[in-house]
């Protein structure tokens, strides 16, 4: 597990703050491809064992529910709450922080609990809806596996709450590393009784992960000092502060999740099989999305809000100045050299079976234009973990529709040009257009306050 960083280490040379934060971006990094890692081992297995057929489909459909409420809900809380916490701990002392932190975990609580218990309620509807063509069997298996699985919905909102505070630790090691434990356990479950018990060992596994995730976080945050329960005190202007940047950050989360769906939607009007060749040519990007930005968001966030609870701008600046080169000397070559070797890495995965040749050079030329979204989605990251930690997640509105806009337009006329090739080049557009803007916003942000202070 990381020490515990001193934030009032201010007179540390600039090299070692920057140096600090790519040595956690690295660690981040690592215990996430770990993560993906386990969750790819676990997918094998899944497939080994119970192939494409109806037991799988039922899985998958039941469990886009409580990963819905996960990640739209609960994904975000880190964001909105550690610079919040830095800023209590910085200014008013540790009993303002845990009074925040408590206050915060009863209402993540709280939400993601309510979450579960309309969507249990809904779940005749719910289900039908995403299965439509499914069996009726079919159809009571998917309900079932649905109903297990909800239960991980709150435990997640209580874990992300307690992840922050190790994160505003800097307990970065223990934090990332707590999210593989729900692959292994169902890797676990699957070995020991897939073969008896079939597909439901999978939502098991999913909620025995997810409670143990909940038990680790709690435990991590139990030895730091903090109280493990939650406790509310009614409405406090920290509290307000927390509500008024945690709702931007589910908007611009609900748009990026929802740009996946608009590019699928446009390439099913381009032929037989694009969609297909967007998915799997899109694929390797959106595991090194989780992977890289993931890890740069994680390890800049509490560093940018430290340096924006002390009011110390310049400071903060040279780090992330020279943090941003370390960061472009890793994601540039590695980029570079992925694009290279695309199309031996799709041959590689792919091509095989139904999978022909031609097949192979189409994927990875959509992979090619799809990977040159990584550089640019580092940095859109680190902006908006920028804009968090300066309190000014409003600004991400406007991002959110400037990329609903832009995904439409440029889908349209990216792929009549360039076909489903031209869907993947318009990601990198969007990209780009957003990040310019956020970062033109940020600076005159900057200016006007003349430092991290934003106002609300």
């Amino acid at each position: 597990m990381n020490t515990s960083f001193d934030y009032r280490a201010a007179a540390q040379p600039r090299r070692l703050t920057s140096w600090r934060m790519f040595a956690d971006t690295l660690t981040v990094g690592g215990w996430t491809a770990v993560t993906k890692v386990a969750g790819a081992l676990k997918v094998i297995l899944a497939a080994r064992l119970f192939g494409a057929g109806d037991a799988m489909d039922a899985y998958l459909i039941a469990l886009l529910v409580p990963s819905f409420f996960m990640d739209m809900l609960a994904g975000p809380l880190d964001s909105a709450l550690i610079p919040s916490l830095i800023e209590a701990r910085e200014k008013h002392g540790r009993a303002s922080e845990e009074a925040l932190y408590t206050a915060v975990l009863a209402c993540s609580g709280a939400t993601l609990l309510i979450a579960a218990l309309l969507a249990v309620a809904a779940s005749g509807w719910i289900v039908p809806a995403l299965g439509g063509s499914f069996s009726a069997g079919k159809l009571a298996l998917t309900q079932q596996l649905l109903l297990l699985m909800m239960v991980v919905v709150p435990l997640s909102g209580l874990s992300c709450t307690w992840r922050a505070v190790l994160n505003s630790h800097h307990q970065f090691a223990y934090a990332a590393a707590v999210p593989a434990i729900t692959p292994v356990v169902s890797i676990i479950a699957l070995l020991a009784g897939g073969k008896q018990y079939g597909v439901l060992t999978l939502a098991i596994g999913t909620v025995a992960g997810g409670s143990l995730e909940a038990i680790l976080s709690c435990a991590g945050v139990k030895r730091l000092g903090y109280p493990v329960l939650p406790r509310w005190t009614g409405m406090t202007a920290s509290l307000g502060q927390v509500t008024w940047q945690y709702a931007p950050l589910v908007a611009i989360t609900l748009v990026m999740t929802g740009s996946t769906l608009v590019d699928q939607g446009l390439a099913a009007r381009l032929g037989s099989g694009s969609v297909a060749v967007l998915s799997y040519g899109t694929r390797l990007l959106g595991v090194l999305i989780v992977i890289g930005p993931t890890a740069v968001g994680t390890a800049v966030l509490p560093h940018m809000s430290s340096a924006a609870a002390r009011a110390e701008p310049d400071a903060g600046r040279r780090s992330l100045r020279t943090y941003v080169l370390y960061i472009a000397a890793l994601i540039v070559p590695a980029t570079i050299a992925l694009m290279y070797f695309s199309e031996p890495i799709v041959r590689i995965l792919f091509e095989q079976g139904a999978f022909s040749q031609e097949a192979t050079h189409l994927v990875a030329a959509v992979q090619r234009a799809s990977l040159l979204q990584l550089p640019l989605t580092v940095l859109l990251s680190l902006e908006i973990r920028l804009t968090s930690a300066w309190k000014a997640n409003r600004l991400l509105y406007r991002v959110a529709a400037l990329s609903v806009v832009l995904t439409f337009a440029l889908d349209l006329i990216f792929m009549r040009w360039l076909g489903v090739i031209g869907i993947a080049l318009a990601g990198v557009a969007i990209r780009l257009v957003s990040s310019l803007y956020l970062s033109c916003k940020i600076y005159a942000l900057r200016a006007s306050s003349s430092g991290f202070s934003a106002r609300r």
